[in-house]
């Protein structure tokens, strides 16, 4: 294993952990941008975003496999790091992580969100099926029997 630390640079590790920081930042600005239009209701934009999610989801995948080599053993990693870059490693960790957790906390919140809104959207159809559904019973019957016509109260 210390063959394979050796090989490792630690300039690229820097470099990628910030290339990682640089996307969930990204992540994270349109994770915002998507909350405003799920509010405003704008589904045309919505989906653009969506798109522009899944490009950085794809980068972020490809990064991931960049940095595997050096989480396979990341103790013994930080072992062979200078203090200075051990520090910045760990600082760089804490910024993606805190960025990754509130991307899944604000993306849980628009999941509820989107939810209640299919719920009302639900009612409301049912609720105007419901109305033409006695519309057309009320139509089939003609006037409702029992109702008194102009030739009834004169006669």
């Amino acid at each position: 294993m210390k063959d394979d630390l050796s090989q490792l640079d630690t300039n690229r590790l820097i470099h990628l952990l910030e290339q990682q920081r640089e996307l969930y930042l990204q992540l994270r600005d349109l994770s915002d941008r998507q909350r405003a239009l799920i509010a405003s209701d704008n589904p045309d934009l919505l989906l653009s975003i969506l798109r522009d999610r899944q490009t950085l989801v794809a980068a972020l995948v490809r990064l991931n496999e960049q940095l595997a080599p050096y989480r396979r053993d990341w103790e013994a990693v930080q072992a062979t790091l200078s203090d200075d870059v051990r520090q910045q490693a760990a600082q760089l960790l804490e910024e993606i992580n805190d960025l990754l957790r509130n991307i899944l906390r604000v993306d849980q919140e628009d999941g509820a969100l989107l939810s209640a809104r299919k719920q009302a959207v639900a009612q409301s159809l049912s609720e105007v099926s419901g109305g033409r559904t006695a519309n057309a019973a009320y139509a089939r019957q003609g006037p409702a029997q029992g109702t008194a016509t102009s030739a009834d109260l004169t006669g």
